[in-house]
Parts: structure tokens; C-alpha cells; sequence
């Protein structure tokens, strides 16, 4: 099975393997995320993170996945900084839960993991994870406290997209932008929820959106919507500067 997007190397945190092991923060904290033009988003995350980052879905084989939408080019997030650094209030947690993870076992509970690539990891400065004699920090208790709540609220968000998808309330889209440079680029495959279907719908059915909770989250997506043309502008702030021409040859003649 593929490693998560950013995690290279996903192992279950052990207490006598990784005994010596701490954290630090890396130079460049997001530099993992310096490509991701899509990042995976909570339904819990959408009222929060709407003023800022767009939120859009990806087709997937159970349900649509909610995302955030980082980037207006596959391979280039725009609110990662030259310095590494995340520009915007709102961080996804898919980035604050991160080296952590709960892995899904066949046939056995959940186990606690990390990507043991992680340039945070060292075994002289950060953090411990462990105490000296084995048992998990206080920086362990709140990494697997977070990693179960997202794992709850990811189970959360997949019945959400199950619940817009059965109602038949996706559209697809492409998001065309023009560079401030002139290019333009273009993100296909993207998902979002079709507003005159969601006015149309029965009432009925409408009841049943309000009832799991689910107006509020579509309006906050659907107002996300109305940013993406932000995005160009931060795209265009990340670009490298052009390089200055070479100087034209001085003759003696």
C-alpha cells in the first residue's frame, strides 16, 4: 500500500526502536508541502480555513475527498514560503498532524505511527518522545490525541462526501488562471457542489443535509470558492524572479 501523501516511510512508533528519538522543528517546516497543490481537508475545517483557502473534492472510489486547494499548477503550493513556512492563518491539520498517523491494520486495531523520515527526528536535540525509562512524553499524548480526532473526523468527512454524492450535488470543474507573468495554467478534475441542484433539491432532502449537519460546511465551501483568484496572486509572489539578462559584449573598435 502507497505511503500518505508526505510520508515516505510510515512505521509504528515503538518504544524500545525509537527510545532515543525527539523532535525538532526543521529549518524549513513545510518544505514536504512546497508541491502539493491539493491538500486533504476536514469537513470540520471548512467554516475556519473558507476566508482563506479554497476548498474544492477530488473524485475518489468510495467518495468524493474534500480538499484544499493550495495551488493554481500541479506542483506548486502557494502558501508555502521560500522560507519553508505556511502563509495564511489557518493551517490544515492534514500539515499539524504530520509526522503522526494512525495506521489501519487488517484484522487488528489501529497502531500508532510516524514517518520515520522526517527531517524533524534526531536523536541529540528536540524533543523527546520517551522518557528514560520508556514511557511516551506529554509531546507523544498530544500527537496521538490529535491523530484519533482526525481519524474521527476524516470518518466524518467521508460520510459527508458519500451523503453530497448520493444527492447527486457535484459538478466538475477547471480552474483556468492567468499568471501575473501571462501564463496560463489550468487544474483539472476537480469536484464542487452544484448550487442550482442544492436549491432544486426536494425538501425532503434538504432536510436531510440540515439534519447531519451539512449546510453549514457546503456554504463555507461554496464561499471558498470565490478566492481561488487569490491564488494567482500568491502563486505569482512564489515564482522565481527572472534571470537578469547577460550583459551585451563592449567592443574596443
Amino acid at each position: 500500500m502507497p505511503n500518505p501523501l508526505f510520508y515516505r516511510n510510515v512505521v509504528p512508533l515503538n518504544r524500545e526502536t525509537h527510545r532515543a528519538l525527539r523532535l525538532k522543528s526543521p529549518d524549513q517546516p513545510l518544505d514536504y508541502a512546497r508541491g502539493a497543490h491539493l491538500i486533504p481537508a476536514l469537513i470540520d475545517e471548512f467554516a475556519t480555513a473558507a476566508p482563506e483557502i479554497p476548498i474544492a473534492f477530488l473524485p475518489g472510489a468510495a467518495q468524493p475527498t474534500a480538499v484544499f486547494v493550495t495551488g493554481i499548477r500541479p506542483g506548486s503550493n502557494a502558501f508555502v514560503t521560500p522560507e519553508g513556512r505556511w502563509d495564511a492563518a489557518y493551517v490544515p491539520a492534514y500539515l499539524r498532524r504530520y509526522p503522526f498517523i494512525i495506521g489501519n491494520v487488517p484484522n487488528a486495531d489501529p497502531v500508532f505511527c510516524i514517518d520515520d523520515r522526517y527531517e524533524g527526528f534526531d536523536e541529540k536535540t528536540g524533543e523527546p518522545l520517551f522518557s528514560a525509562s520508556g514511557e511516551p512524553t506529554q509531546r507523544i499524548a498530544e500527537a496521538l490525541q490529535f491523530a484519533n480526532n482526525y481519524q474521527t473526523a476524516a470518518e466524518r468527512t467521508d460520510a459527508f462526501g458519500r451523503k453530497l454524492q448520493e444527492l447527486g450535488l457535484f459538478r466538475s470543474v477547471s480552474l483556468d488562471a492567468k499568471m501575473p507573468d501571462g501564463e496560463s495554467t489550468v487544474v483539472h478534475g476537480l469536484l464542487i457542489v452544484d448550487e442550482e441542484v442544492l436549491t432544486g433539491l426536494p425538501d425532503d432532502k434538504f432536510l436531510e443535509l440540515r439534519r447531519g449537519g451539512y449546510l453549514k460546511p457546503i456554504y463555507a465551501h461554496l464561499l471558498s470558492l470565490g478566492i481561488i483568484s487569490r491564488l494567482t496572486g500568491k502563486a505569482g509572489a512564489r515564482a522565481p524572479a527572472p534571470a537578469p539578462a547577460e550583459p551585451a559584449p563592449v567592443s574596443d573598435a
